[in-house]
């Protein structure tokens, strides 16, 4: 945590000590009641098996900083504690900090560090102000049988606790945030933008990677056909594995890499909204399983392709006769599709590589006050295949304020 705060004070020195600036802050803070089934883990739900009985936490603690330098000039940084993976309060995370530069007339604008992933929607309502649920999509949620050490593997998913063990990774970072640079421009106002990002990894990674052959880029392309109606297609792609004594013996892991491709959409009239993503991810891995990694006869690593798909449509309906309020409703999939297995492959796997399934979802939310949001949300997992009775749903109440 102090290494954390070493490093913010360090980088605001440097952006503002030569120049005259006035500093904004805000914050938030999130408490929340939350339960889930006897299967509850937070690799699928969110919620940590420990902390599976009702029991009230610090869900989520943020400072947010905004100084405009001159110049057109701007630096933004978001200090983050939270409970994600242990279901206890970690230490403080410096999630964004970036320097941008944004002319006043113009249409493009540059940024640079740690900044909001422009892929897709939620990175950009991930906030609990402003999202209607408290889970995050299965897309950015729900971790897969691709690990960053150990490529396709098929125990991944099942087993371990998230942050001290392997236990894979999502479709996109549920951080929401990625490091870089990143080109905005204004194409036509209200009409049609674009969103260049060049990243230092996949849209999946979650590490802060140096390497050069790591490199990722994510392109998106907003435009708006209605007042009511905004849409916007994403596409990605980059390396996302990293060296650890578990793959020392193989080179070249920045090979493998993931392409993601994405369309969101918003359509809004009165007190209606409607909106949501689909996204499709291409996987280009090695493979391992219980007897370690598979081997060609040539002695490289083999490769595998693997593909999946996650989509959801959340519906809210802010209710007119009690302001402040909304009801809504979230439906989701995801998708594992079939793979062809290498000549000589061995690998003991299913297929498809993972356990397909839906989740639904339901809130409700009321603003007691400006700063204040109440909301409750539950949801519920069904897989495809119906001997996997887990019992996984989740309930959550959760208050908001906002400083």
């Amino acid at each position: 945590m102090r290494r954390s705060f070493i490093k913010l004070v360090f980088l605001c020195g440097m952006c503002l000590g030569p120049l005259h600036a006035q500093i904004e802050l805000s914050g938030s803070a999130d408490f929340e009641v939350a339960a889930g089934g006897e299967d509850s883990r937070f690799v699928t739900n969110e919620i940590n098996n420990e902390f599976r009985r009702p029991h009230l936490s610090i869900r989520e603690l943020n400072l947010f900083l905004f100084s405009e330098i001159g110049g057109d000039f701007f630096f933004n940084a978001r200090l983050q504690w939270d409970i994600w993976g242990s279901g206890r309060l970690n230490s403080l995370r410096i999630t964004l900090a970036s320097l941008s530069w944004e002319p006043e007339e113009g249409q493009v604008a540059l940024s640079v560090g740690r900044f909001v992933n422009p892929f897709g929607l939620y990175p950009r309502r991930q906030l609990s102000s402003e999202s209607s649920f408290i889970n995050a999509p299965l897309a950015y949620g729900y971790f897969i049988n691709v690990s960053d050490t150990r490529g396709f593997w098929p125990a991944a998913g099942k087993a371990g606790q998230y942050g001290s063990e392997d236990v894979g990774l999502t479709m996109n970072y549920f951080g929401g945030y990625a490091t870089g640079a990143l080109f905005n421009w204004v194409i036509i106002p209200e009409g049609l933008d674009l969103a260049l990002a060049v990243t230092n990894a996949a849209p999946a990674s979650q590490q802060d990677y140096t390497n050069l052959q790591n490199l990722g880029a994510t392109l998106r392309l907003g435009f708006q056909p209605a007042i009511f109606w905004q849409q916007g297609i994403s596409v990605s792609h980059g390396s996302f594995m990293r060296r650890e004594a578990v793959n020392n013996n193989f080179d070249r892991l920045e090979q493998y890499r993931q392409t993601l491709l994405g369309t969101d959409i918003i359509i809004a009239y009165a007190y209606f909204e409607l909106s949501g993503e689909l996204l499709y991810a291409l996987w280009d891995v090695p493979a391992s399983d219980k007897n370690g990694f598979q081997i060609g006869p040539d002695g490289n690593l083999q490769a595998y392709r693997l593909s999946n798909w996650s989509a959801y449509v959340d519906t809210r309906f802010e209710l007119p006769f009690l302001p402040g309020s909304y009801v809504a409703g979230r439906y989701e999939r995801m998708v594992f599709d079939r793979f062809t297995p290498p000549p000589g492959s061995s690998l003991t796997a299913t297929n498809p590589w993972d356990e397909s399934l839906i989740r639904y979802s339901f809130a409700l939310g009321y603003r007691l006050a400006r700063p204040v949001l109440l909301k409750f949300a539950f949801s519920e997992q069904i897989y495809d295949d119906r001997n996997l009775k887990r019992d996984d749903w989740t309930m959550r109440l959760l208050l908001n304020v906002s400083l």
